[in-house]
């Protein structure tokens, strides 16, 4: 639920940049907002969930978006929505992304079988990846009919169900969840901010010195930097290279999502174990080459097909991360979740390399430097760690 509404948002907004405002460069700072909770409050928010019942992290979070997202209704309908607000509705709903990697992700593998775990996740990056799909395409429908106030009525159903779907978790769970709040009530309302900034400190240390957790903390950093920033184009290269209409944008922008929806099925029918980095590996470099194609991409069709390759490509990379990270933390689960999160959370520098970028060449060239500059430093992190290995 919060998947589409995340992704229903941010083609609702970008069109709004284009389409109503005329100004391609804010739909890079529209996505760095969304994306600027990742690394103000990943850590932090996965600090507390290890203190506190993270169920109750969740609804809160989820609550907020609730609220805000009913302003944004009575403003558009009022004609009082603006820029500022669409600003403040990517921040604000930005932070329940966090919670749902740092937070919700962490009790999905802390509640499954551990011989399932690649499995497991597989599934939830499917359902997720399935959002990517059906929100554009209802975005760009709804846009063309009914305008923002559709588009954020219908994503507040979605968090809606979405909180109702977490506290239906929370009754099912009632008995672990009333004998964990039996034996730690008092600690966790007297002491649940006491010593935070110390414990992150030492969570950051730890995760650096365990090798293969801080490996994927780099890669990750190099995808949220150079690569992750370029889904915000998608729209952008609709519009101003492929003269699309607003429901063509939609079917493009879902293409990447459509393509990350098979890549799960396979993942999830193979249950690769063994294969965790590798498919990590590949899955990162594959996403490059798919956009690569994407910036050539002379019509809708040949763009779509690119995107959907480089979606396959991007499930890999999505789903091991995950795993790799859970796998590499036998303590700690939840904080080394929200370093992984602020390591996510560094898109906004990518996003605002771009918006430079697209102010002085064509956004084909924008991605094409970008990838450029992602393989580059992908490739001198694999020879750091093969000099690393080697001694």
């Amino acid at each position: 639920m919060t998947g589409i509404a995340r992704a229903m948002e941010f083609l609702a907004l970008s069109l709004y940049a284009l389409q109503e405002l005329g100004l391609p460069y804010l739909v890079t700072i529209i996505f760095a907002a969304r994306m600027l909770p990742m690394s103000l409050l990943g850590i932090v928010i996965g600090t507390i969930s290890e203190r506190v019942s993270p169920i109750s992290v969740i609804k809160f979070i989820y609550t907020l978006s609730n609220i805000s997202t009913g302003i944004a209704i009575l403003l558009v309908f009022t004609n009082n929505f603006n820029i500022i607000f669409a600003f403040l509705l990517a921040f604000i709903n930005g932070i329940t992304w966090v919670v749902d990697l740092a937070v919700r992700r962490r009790v999905l593998a802390d509640n499954i079988d551990p011989n399932l775990l690649s499995s497991s996740l597989a599934m939830e990056t499917l359902s997720n990846n399935a959002t990517r799909l059906i929100g554009p395409l209802c975005a760009g429908s709804l846009y063309t009919f009914v305008g923002l106030v559709g588009i954020f009525s219908v994503q507040l159903l979605m968090y809606i169900l979405a909180l109702g779907f977490i506290i239906k978790f929370q009754i099912s769970k009632k008995h672990n969840i009333s004998l964990y709040k039996g034996q730690s009530e008092t600690t966790i309302k007297q002491h649940w901010a006491h010593g935070l900034l110390k414990e992150i400190l030492k969570t950051g240390k730890n995760a650096y010195n365990l090798v293969s957790l801080r490996l994927v903390l780099i890669i990750t950093l190099i995808f949220n930097i150079f690569g992750f920033p370029l889904v915000s184009l998608i729209p952008v290269l609709g519009k101003e290279k492929l003269i699309l209409s607003e429901f063509n944008i939609g079917v493009l922008a879902s293409s990447e999502g459509f393509g990350a929806l098979i890549g799960a099925l396979i993942i999830g029918n193979i249950s690769p174990q063994k294969q965790l980095a590798s498919i990590f590996i590949t899955g990162i470099t594959g996403f490059f080459i798919g956009m690569v194609m994407f910036s050539f991409s002379p019509s809708l069709i040949l763009a779509f097909l690119s995107l959907t390759f480089g979606g396959i490509c991007l499930s890999g990379f999505s789903t091991m991360q995950g795993a790799l990270v859970y796998q590499a933390s036998a303590t700690s689960k939840g904080s080394n979740f929200g370093i992984l999160a602020t390591c996510i959370g560094t898109a906004p520098l990518g996003l605002m390399n771009l918006s430079w970028i697209i102010t002085k060449v064509p956004v084909d060239k924008t991605i094409q430097i970008n990838v450029f500059l992602g393989l580059f430093c992908l490739i001198l992190t694999g020879l750091y760690y093969l000099y690393k290995s080697k001694n």
